[in-house]
């Protein structure tokens, strides 16, 4: 079966100014799109693009709006910098070469197909969540999942019910897309927990519904492992505040579906602790451009959801994860692994975004929308309280504001903080205690509400 899809992943050449297929490529079965921009069959395919007298992003982006975003891209520049290989990834490139790259494309060919085939795996629904559809379908209790990156896979029809929205509008989606962002900041906060302690979960939070109404209701969610002891996603069920025996139903149909996909690695303990980032970084150290589109596209979401909590400047964002991506390029080779690659990626991005909080005048950073109630209050959620907190945490000093966002919003612990920004573990719960200090002073002038 992986033979016979190695042997179907098309392989096109695409050149505006008809520049003819390189041979070294052309040996791999590459043919010259007849449309230079126009790939006539969706299902996913490598195209290499002729970038050498064009404009690469240009180029991309022509790609993109005939086709998708479901092809592996590799633009080809007669000549290869840093910077262009960060603006091109950052443009939506899988990998970038140069021509003297193609006189020997074994390796940048063999990587390319391997990661077309994911991409037709998922555009084919062909994951593990799959096997969730059929056992979510009959539970009373309403139902969703969610992959390692926070997007909905799947739910049942008692969760789009609840919601008032049909499965169309939540596969693909976050917590933010679904619900308001103080509700979906709560929801976001208890998966970074579980992510990070494994197991499972159970707290209560609001749910707005279908009619527009706030519910209360309890979360009862679980983590599931691949055969690496690697956490791929997350299951959750809700139930009514007083229902015990929902609570309970719900319990155990999670726990039931977890372990079914799980392959009952849930229940065992020990998995080691691999970083599992390290060989992706080890490869960037090489020179493997395709290995930093891959760190790009794992750590985008997470340094933009970090970053949108400092601006909502979408170009401030992009300048402060290139500039973060541009260091790992060169100093990728510089990686001891004296702590984890994601340690070290969101040290490389905190300390970016200082240098550009410092270097623009606060008042150009839009006021912040952060909900921090369900730290403090076991998720519980307070609309006034949200409020009051994201004004008094907008009125942090920079260095107590970034603190903070990695603990809260990130996750981070206090010695991965540490870690990130460079200070002494003492300094970093310094710098949180001041922050909590000045947040209930703050939060008592403005609007005479206690902070727990």
């Amino acid at each position: 079966m992986v033979a016979h899809l190695v042997d179907e992943t098309r392989i096109f050449w695409s050149s505006s100014s008809d520049r003819p297929t390189p041979a070294a490529i052309r040996r791999h079965g590459a043919q010259a799109l007849r449309l230079a921009h126009l790939i006539e069959d969706p299902s996913p395919a490598v195209v290499f693009i002729d970038c050498a007298d064009t404009d690469a992003s240009v180029e991309i982006e022509k790609l993109r709006i005939e086709n998708g975003d479901e092809h592996y891209l590799i633009p080809v520049l007669r000549e290869l910098s840093a910077g262009q290989v960060v603006s091109l990834i950052a443009r939506g490139a899988h990998d970038a070469v140069n021509d003297e790259d193609l006189l020997n494309p074994d390796a940048i060919i063999e990587r390319a197909r391997a990661q077309t085939r994911l991409l037709a795996y998922a555009r084919d629904g062909v994951t593990d969540f799959s096997t969730l559809q059929n056992h979510t379908d009959g539970m009373v209790s309403p139902v969703f999942f969610k992959d390692a990156n926070g997007l909905y896979t799947g739910c049942n029809p008692v969760f789009e019910r609840f919601l008032g929205i049909d499965r169309g509008g939540i596969l693909g989606k976050t917590v933010y897309d679904v619900a308001p962002s103080d509700l979906a900041l709560t929801y976001h906060k208890a998966d970074l927990d579980l992510a990070a302690d494994g197991g499972v979960q159970t707290y209560a939070a609001g749910v707005r519904n279908g009619a527009g109404i706030v519910r209360m209701v309890r979360f009862y969610k679980g983590v599931v492992y691949d055969e690496d002891g690697r956490i791929t996603g997350i299951v959750g069920a809700m139930h009514d505040i007083g229902d015990l025996r929902g609570h309970e139903t719900a319990r155990q149909e999670i726990d039931e579906v977890t372990n079914h996909v799980s392959a009952n690695l849930v229940a065992r303990e020990g998995f080691a602790a691999v970083d599992h980032d390290r060989p992706l970084l080890e490869r960037v150290a090489a020179g493997d451009a395709s290995a930093l589109a891959r760190l790009y596209r794992l750590y985008h979401r997470r340094l933009a959801r970090f970053l949108t909590r400092l601006t909502w400047k979408s170009e401030v964002i992009d300048e402060i994860i290139n500039d973060t991506f541009m260091v790992v390029w060169k100093r990728a080779g510089d990686f001891r692994g004296e702590a984890r690659v994601s340690t070290w990626i969101i040290g490389i991005a905190y300390r970016s975004a200082l240098r550009a909080l410092r270097d623009q005048r606060r008042s150009e950073f839009e006021p912040l929308d952060i909900d921090h109630a369900d730290t403090m209050a076991q998720y519980w959620h307070d609309h006034e309280l949200s409020d009051l907190l994201s004004k008094a945490l907008d009125l942090l000093p920079v260095e107590q504001r970034l603190v903070m966002a990695l603990a809260y919003v990130l996750g981070h612990s206090v010695a991965e903080i540490a870690e990130i920004t460079g200070c002494p573990v003492t300094t970093v719960k310094a710098r949180m205690h001041r922050a909590r200090c000045k947040l209930r002073e703050t939060m008592d002038m403005l609007g005479n509400v206690k902070c727990v």
